[in-house]
């Protein structure tokens, strides 16, 4: 009874890792077709799909959303002289 369960938690790691593996993977293909498309560089805007939000979030790859609207000089501005 131990071993199946066992074998049925190793066959659910495998499978688990082996989605993550193939949705980076997608993701990436992904990022990089939009990237030859456009020529812009997709990781320092939104990403291009789902697939590929879903591989920047697996990885802990995002762009996240500017909280502060103002410009940076003026974020420093106190600092000058």
């Amino acid at each position: 009874m131990g071993t199946v369960i066992i074998v049925g938690a190793l066959i659910f790691a495998i499978g688990v890792v082996a989605g993550v593996i193939i949705i980076v993977s997608l993701g990436i293909r992904r990022e990089e077709r939009d990237f030859l498309r456009t020529g812009l560089i997709s990781m320092t805007r939104r990403a291009p799909d789902r697939v590929s939000s879903g591989a920047r979030s697996l990885t802990g790859l995002y762009v996240g959303q500017r909280t502060d609207s103002r410009s940076p000089a003026v974020r420093y501005e106190d600092t000058l002289i």
